[in-house]
């Protein structure tokens, strides 16, 4: 029996009057022959299930435990472990090799970005064809002449395949006609989509993922191809419908929609996402010119000092600002319009950026003490030596604030016993997560993923020297964001064909697919006793000291009760990473009674908005931000005294 998969079938030669016996090449004969695999996941997962992955990680962690158990049945004996993990030794060179190139350490995942990579090589390289006249054919095809339609297709392709793209960045409608309506055309786009299958089928992953939004993007071409849209109206990439069902553009303007999106990343380079996010001349992080504050240099930590812009008076404040260490600080200074800082500078505040850098091997046995004890002490200490006579606001986000707070209370008990004044009377918090449970914080999903497969043991062996590579942090988020890999591709190609907004998204996706590593001990602290245990919310949390009865003791964090300091906590209900539950800071600690929302009073102020939690990305969201924070800011509290508790 012929069928259209016949035909992409190296080995198989066919008659060339029966492809013109063929249904017309209409989009849904194009999508039929383009396939069915895991990108167009067939199964409705909500997540991402990196299974290859998965399975090779259960089986290391296996070999690892038996090799194990072996060491420990022969060491009465004499036989050293050595023996029996020898194995272990070259895999983790490789990893450490990986971690220190940047590259992921998981050999699949890297198979599975060569894929995407390759796979949107080609979407490119199609559409760029589509913009150009066919090509005058070589080949003269006799009725009943029997012939390789591969060996054709490939010979067609050669015919232009190093022709420049049309000026006028239009699909050519001639040449979209040639590769539905003429033979030649007809085996050429056939192989196209051979080759687009044949990917496909090679990928590691299932559910949603980031070739599945690529596969989107390919549906969509094949309608501009054709002309046509799907007759299966639920199949239609990035149509929008009106409440009443009704769709909110004709078919026309939906397959111009679609061509304009095509054209535009292409213009741009944009098909494959990470590669854009990293290469591209719009992808530059940041809208204000810095400098590193001398003597500030800690490993790879920095203090960073912002000048303030031409024409804005100084207001005799400092601002602080603290940032995660699992992320680049820039998440505060994204871009012109989309900058914390940018926008704090015009209020006429001095201001500094804790900058984590990207921590080396020689910072792998720093645990949590070092980034959130020492660092703020020093810096703390150079601010105030920089501008004796100001006050410090703080402003932190996510991780910042989570490991500032424990900080601030110890800097007040130390202030009591040493009668020093600690001078920080107001904190920002942006999406600061400091309750860790199963119940009421919202991080029950996380903390069952760190219990289910986080292993101590496999983490210090692999990383213990190179620190954790980025990539094996973000494999955590995204196990809390069900399908976030495919939402973001989908949300960057989704607008690409508004003007401005594939270079607008060039930052954020710069700054998010361009993760630090984190220092292993300091890791595995974050792990154990902020998530797990809970220390910080339960006052079981320990800090160093220069004050000898405090050194290594638990912190107080009740003293923040008694301190005379405003907290002004920010946080989102669609935010997985902090839940709402979870940032309670305000709620607890500071001036909370009569905790005021949006409104003046030198008291604590909780804001929840329906944000998630990277909302700075928004200019509209983060101008809301700043108005609530300078007004917050404004509202100074009462002066700090070292009252008993």
């Amino acid at each position: 029996m012929l069928t259209p998969f016949n035909t992409l079938n190296p080995m198989m030669s066919f008659n060339s009057q029966a492809v013109f016996a063929w249904p017309e090449f209409d989009a849904d004969f194009l999508e039929m022959v383009s396939g069915v695999s895991s990108a167009d996941n067939p199964s409705q997962r909500r997540d991402t299930h990196n299974w290859l992955s998965d399975f090779n990680g259960l089986c290391l962690k296996q070999a690892i435990a038996w090799s194990r158990l072996q060491g420990q049945f022969f060491r009465p004996f004499g036989v050293t472990d050595e023996l029996f993990t020898a194995w272990l030794k070259p895999l983790t060179e490789m990893s450490e090799q990986a971690v220190a190139e940047g590259r992921n350490p998981d050999l699949i995942a890297q198979d599975n970005q060569r894929i995407e990579t390759r796979y949107a090589q080609r979407l490119k390289d199609l559409v760029a064809r589509l913009t150009q006249p066919p090509p005058v054919s070589r080949y003269s095809v006799p009725g009943g002449e029997r012939f390789s339609c591969v060996l054709q297709a490939q010979e067609l392709d050669k015919t232009f395949s190093e022709g420049a793209v049309s000026q006028n960045m239009a699909f050519n409608p001639a040449m979209c006609r040639w590769a539905c309506e003429q033979l030649p055309g007809r085996l050429w786009l056939l192989a196209q989509l051979q080759g687009f299958q044949q990917l496909e089928w090679q990928y590691h992953s299932k559910g949603q993922t980031r070739l599945g939004a690529m596969k989107n993007l390919l549906r969509s071409l094949l309608q501009v191809i054709a002309g046509k849209t799907f007759s299966d109206t639920r199949r239609l990439p990035y149509r929008k419908a009106l409440p009443d069902g009704q769709w909110r553009e004709s078919d026309e303007d939906y397959l111009q929609a679609c061509a304009d999106r095509l054209l535009t990343l292409l213009e741009y380079d944009a098909f494959d996402v990470p590669r854009y996010a990293l290469t591209s001349p719009h992808a530059r992080l940041g809208a204000c010119q810095w400098q590193t504050v001398p003597g500030s240099e800690l490993h790879s930590v920095r203090l960073r000092y912002y000048p303030g812009p031409d024409g804005v008076a100084a207001n005799g404040k400092t601002l602080y600002l603290a940032s995660p260490m699992i992320n680049r600080c820039e998440i505060f200074d994204l871009a012109p319009g989309k900058s914390v800082i940018e926008g704090m500078l015009k209020q006429g505040y001095d201001l500094y950026l804790v900058d984590y850098g990207n921590p080396g091997p020689d910072q792998s046995k720093l645990g949590l003490d070092f980034y959130g004890k020492q660092v703020h002490d020093t810096y703390l200490d150079l601010i105030l030596q920089r501008h004796p006579e100001q006050d410090i606001n703080v402003m932190a986000y996510c991780m910042g604030g989570t490991l500032f707070m424990p900080y601030l209370a110890r800097r007040i008990e130390e202030a009591r016993l040493t009668g020093r004044d600690v001078r920080i009377r107001q904190v920002v918090l942006m999406t600061t997560p400091v309750l860790f449970d199963d119940d009421d914080s919202g991080h029950k999903p996380m903390r069952d993923v760190i219990r289910q497969q986080y292993d101590a043991d496999v983490m210090q062996r692999f990383f213990g020297h190179s620190n954790v590579p980025p990539q094996t942090l973000e494999l955590g988020m995204h196990a809390i964001q069900p399908g976030v890999s495919q939402s973001v591709a989908e949300g960057f190609y989704g607008r690409a064909h508004y003007p401005g907004a594939v270079q607008e998204a060039a930052p954020f996706l710069h700054w998010l697919h361009n993760g630090t590593r984190f220092p292993a001990r300091a890791h595995q602290e974050w792990i154990q006793r902020v998530f797990l245990d809970n220390e910080i919310w339960r006052g079981r949390y320990c800090l160093s000291s220069s004050c000898p009865e405090l050194d290594g003791q638990p912190v107080n964090m009740d003293v923040l009760n008694s301190a005379d300091l405003a907290l002004f906590d920010y946080r989102g209900q669609r935010d997985p990473i902090a839940p709402v539950g979870s940032c309670k800071s305000s709620e607890r600690w500071g001036r909370k009674a009569d905790n005021q929302q949006m409104s003046r009073g030198g008291l604590n102020r909780t804001i929840e908005k329906n944000i998630g939690h990277i909302f700075v990305v928004s200019q509209t969201l983060l101008a809301e931000f700043l108005d609530a924070v300078n007004d917050f800011l404004q509202d100074e509290p009462p002066a700090y005294q070292n009252t008993p508790e």
